[in-house]
């Protein structure tokens, strides 16, 4: 099996056993496949191992810095990584900053930069990109999902939301970017100026065109 694949198979296989089955939506179907036959113990002797590495394993604690980064608070966690509010110490600014478990490769860092073009008020704005975090702007609120969780919606805040992710998939689609994992979760109410805003980030789940 080569690195690379041995890798990807890896990342997903460990996010699944932690998160469940919903860490491998919009996974290739190959790799899901493979994963999934992992997961069922018919391959017992795969062993996830580390490339060496120490960002992949070591536990990010709340106070420590990742270059001029301060992590306050843990906000979220996913497949790939983690989310902290945290704080550009350079500028006194909040930020939030989503970690991955392995360090970024070449791939990684032109999707970053195309997706740094984006300019949009429904689109969270990536600052910076380290060996193995991104580091973006922080949209104060909830997710649509935990939103959701209260309630239905009333009709017109419906179409005002629905409005706002259609303008910023418009602006994405302009520069070639296209978002595979659109869902409440990844999509973030703002408390001001009722802002919604969408996470466009250069994971497994964006592809550039």
């Amino acid at each position: 099996m080569a690195p690379e694949r041995r890798r990807q198979i890896e990342l997903l296989y460990n996010a699944a056993r932690e998160h469940g089955l919903d860490a491998l939506e919009g996974a290739p179907p190959d790799l899901r496949s493979e994963v999934e036959f992992l997961l069922s113990g018919h391959s017992k002797d795969f062993t996830p191992v580390s490339n060496g590495d120490p960002t992949e394993t070591a536990p990010i604690q709340l106070g420590t810095t990742l270059g001029p980064y301060r992590i306050d608070a843990a906000i979220g966690k996913g497949g790939m990584g983690q989310v902290f509010r945290g704080t550009d110490t350079r500028l006194n600014r909040p930020v939030a900053i989503k970690t991955s478990l392995a360090a970024f490769d070449a791939r990684f860092e032109r999707e970053a930069r195309a997706i740094a073009t984006l300019n949009h008020p429904n689109i969270c704005t990536l600052y910076d990109v380290g060996p193995n975090y991104l580091v973006m702007e922080l949209v104060e609120g909830e997710t649509l999902a935990d939103r959701l969780k209260r309630g239905r919606l009333p009709l017109q805040e419906v179409i005002e939301i629905g409005s706002q992710i259609a303008s910023a998939l418009v602006a994405a689609h302009a520069r070639g970017i296209v978002h595979r994992d659109m869902k409440p979760a990844n999509i973030m109410m703002g408390r001001m100026a009722s802002r919604s805003s969408i996470s466009v980030s250069p994971n497994p789940r964006t592809t550039i065109r």
